[in-house]
């Protein structure tokens, strides 16, 4: 008897533990198919959005750069000016051996320098021993520098341009100083006063 009611309640079960079995599978599959869907959208965001991107190193204005450049440029054409003018002593004094250590002086500076014209000029006379030979050079050094100087007035240093009409056999030829007091260095303490000034150059 007590086996026979068992029997009853487990038919009488029975289709309820299928249907509870059946609503167990169908809420798995939900549940993996959430999952599935949350995992790929958090992929998708992921390759969307991409790495992190690194900040950008600082970078200097380009004003700044300009002013440091225009500063630098000065400051080396300055340093040219002060050689070529030390050469320019040498020769008034009629020293050959010191003129020829300022060209080599010079040169050093020059290389550094976007003066091919004047570089060329000071290496003609850093090789040259003769007084004469190295005031020929410097006629030509002085027109390179001067035609430099008025197409990129780099520097702020006031000069003056000096004429002689008696050098190189009254063909004449000019000069850079930083004096207006004329001191000829075609001619040396031979004709030391002769020349005039035709041009002021940079600060004024």
């Amino acid at each position: 008897m007590l086996g026979s009611l068992r029997a009853d309640r487990d038919r009488e079960y029975q289709p309820l533990l299928l249907v509870l079995l059946n609503d167990l599978t169908i809420i798995y599959k939900l549940m993996t198919t959430y999952n599935t869907c949350i995992f790929a959208a958090v992929l998708t965001l992921s390759a969307c959005s991409g790495p992190t991107p690194q900040e950008a190193p600082e970078t200097e204005p380009t004003t700044a750069r300009t002013e440091k450049a225009v500063v630098a440029e000065q400051k080396t054409a300055g340093d040219v000016v002060e050689g070529y003018l030390a050469l320019k002593d040498a020769l008034v004094a009629s020293d050959a051996e010191n003129a020829q250590d300022q060209a080599i002086e010079l040169l050093q500076t020059v290389d550094a320098t976007k003066m091919p014209d004047v570089q060329q000029r000071v290496k003609e006379m850093a090789a040259a021993t003769d007084l004469a030979v190295q005031r020929t050079y410097f006629d030509s050094l002085s027109v390179a520098l001067y035609d430099h100087l008025k197409a990129q007035p780099n520097t702020d240093q006031t000069l003056y341009k000096q004429y002689c009409p008696m050098a190189f056999d009254n063909r004449g030829a000019f000069w850079l100083s930083a004096n207006r007091e004329i001191e000829n260095p075609y001619f040396g303490d031979e004709m030391l006063k002769c020349g005039r000034v035709e041009e002021e150059m940079g600060a004024k």
